[in-house]
């Protein structure tokens, strides 16, 4: 697939998700909001059914304190226990006597002059209580719910089931516990607003208490989050086609990480790293010296990937040691017949920490060269650090490789984790000088300074030296100037070749060949 059409894929892609976003964010909103009203709906059945549960338990308690009055009933000493009883609850509107299916007298009104005649209960709530509705025991009385209990009565307050005091946008309903007889009811005083619309449903909860044998029903319709909330639609929308968009980004970004990284395994796997060769040559004459084998990765029908893209990704996925495989076993194919014609010539190969700890690959370079044993000592493994060296393992294997007869580097000497601790905590043959410095010494740069002080101390601790990045002739004199006998490589010399070119040049003229002059 060429990039034009990735990348209109792409956009599709992003649309569609950012689409698909808005989609589950309105979706997600409308949950949030259901579970919310849902949750509210529950609360007022709660607080309803608790209020009912206060108000009866108090009015039998009013009741059964009334029954167990000492004196004679409607007497005045009875009627003033009445008034204590009913002054102190809040929930009892008044008490009063019942006499042969009569109300003859209340706590506050005393002996009634024309008795109360009550009708037959509504239903009875069980432990003798018995239950009417809407009764007015005498003219001045509003209708109230009347609680008897053999020869008393109680009227309750207004206030006893006060659900207004509740979510005024739940419908309320009080009564008794299979919900034949209804105590009272509330309307929702928003029963049906804008924004609860018929593609939702109503929604009824109820709580009961046996014991009590009352219930509350909570009702309401539940609310369409467009509708309820109009400006926190087009927020809501608005912040989804963004997240919508950032996440397919995030996948693509992911999937093409995951692409590269499975292209790259199998690339290592299929022969498609290639090898380039820098020259080294000696500052004094510019003889050739050797050659550092550069890593270059050839995806069939696709361009060139360079080292600063799939180096790290193979360190990152722990893939540097099977690359580094490749590298040394396609170096040693490609120039073993010159290394063994011309004893003299060295072979750079790079590689990472990692791979000199891991003791398969201290195993594959010894087994690759058994059968060659004297190009160890031609083959210079330049640790580029990445992370710290100072583990067992790497330590114990560096002397390994060194006794076998390999020479151990360390590359980019001077940056990054490369510093001169390292030097004292393994065995190294050689340094490798980054271009950094190299760039410094033709400027003001304080780092100019830097390279004078590293070829000394290389000289004191018997280190060979490659410094890297030769680009122009003043470079050349400078370096000169300083180390003579040091080695380099760089542009100045020559680019990095190709197997066919390398293989061209005929050592020791190889320096003439690549247009070099003393």
């Amino acid at each position: 697939m060429n990039r034009k059409v990735f990348r209109r894929v792409s956009a599709w892609k992003i649309l569609l998700w950012a689409c698909l976003g808005m989609l589950i964010g309105l979706a997600l909103a409308q949950l949030a909001l259901t579970v919310s009203e849902l949750r509210h709906i529950d609360a007022s059945s709660m607080q309803a059914l608790q209020r009912a549960e206060d108000a009866a338990r108090a009015t039998g308690d009013a009741l059964r304190r009334a029954e167990a009055s000492p004196f004679q009933h409607c007497s005045d000493d009875d009627l003033a226990v009445l008034r204590n009883i009913a002054y102190a609850n809040s929930y009892v509107a008044d008490l009063g006597r019942i006499d042969q299916g009569m109300v003859r007298c209340t706590a506050l009104w005393g002996q009634l002059a024309e008795p109360f005649v009550l009708p037959e209960p509504l239903y009875q709530a069980g432990r003798g209580f018995k239950i009417w509705l809407g009764q007015a025991i005498v003219h001045t009385h509003a209708p109230s719910n009347v609680v008897g209990l053999q020869r008393s009565l109680a009227l309750t307050a207004p206030t006893t089931f006060d659900l207004n005091r509740f979510y005024q946008d739940v419908s309320l309903r009080i009564t008794n516990a299979d919900g034949t007889h209804v105590l009272v009811e509330r309307e929702g005083m928003r029963y049906n607003p804008d924004g609860a619309i018929g593609l939702l449903p109503g929604i009824d909860v109820t709580h009961c208490n046996a014991d009590l044998a009352l219930c509350a029903q909570a009702s309401a319709r539940l609310h369409w989050y467009p509708v309820l909330y109009p400006r926190g639609l087009i927020a809501l929308l608005a912040g989804s086609f963004v997240a919508g968009a950032l996440a397919c980004l995030l996948h693509l970004r992911s999937r093409r990480h995951q692409g590269v990284l499975d292209r790259l395994r199998h690339g290592i796997a299929n022969d498609e790293i290639v090898l380039l060769y820098q020259p080294i040559v000696c500052i004094n004459d510019l003889s050739l010296k050797g050659y550092e084998a550069l890593a270059r990765w050839r995806p069939a029908d696709e361009p060139e990937i360079g080292p600063d893209i799939f180096v790290p990704l193979a360190v990152q996925n722990r893939l540097c040691t099977a690359l580094a495989k490749v590298v040394l076993a396609r170096a040693l194919r490609e120039m073993q017949e010159l290394l063994l014609a011309n004893p003299d010539l060295i072979l750079a190969i790079n590689t990472e920490v990692a791979d000199i700890e891991d003791a398969n690959f201290i195993r594959f370079a010894l087994d690759l060269t058994a059968n060659q044993a004297a190009l160890r000592r031609q083959l210079h493994l330049e640790v580029t650090e990445r992370a710290d060296i100072r583990s067992d393992a790497f330590t114990h294997n560096i002397e390994l490789l060194r006794r076998a007869g390999f020479a151990i580097w360390i590359d980019d000497f001077g940056t990054g984790s490369a510093n001169l601790s390292h030097l004292s905590y393994a065995r190294f043959d050689g340094i490798k000088i980054d271009r950094l410095f190299t760039s410094a010494l033709s400027t003001g740069s304080p780092l100019r300074s830097v390279v004078p002080n590293l070829l000394r101390l290389a000289g004191e601790l018997d280190l060979q030296v490659v410094i890297e990045g030769i680009e122009t002739d003043e470079q050349l004199q400078l370096i000169r100037g300083i180390a003579p006998d040091i080695h380099a490589q760089g542009w100045l010399f020559s680019k990095a070749l190709e197997l066919d070119e390398v293989l061209q040049q005929r050592p020791p003229e190889a320096a003439n060949e690549l247009g070099l002059a003393a």
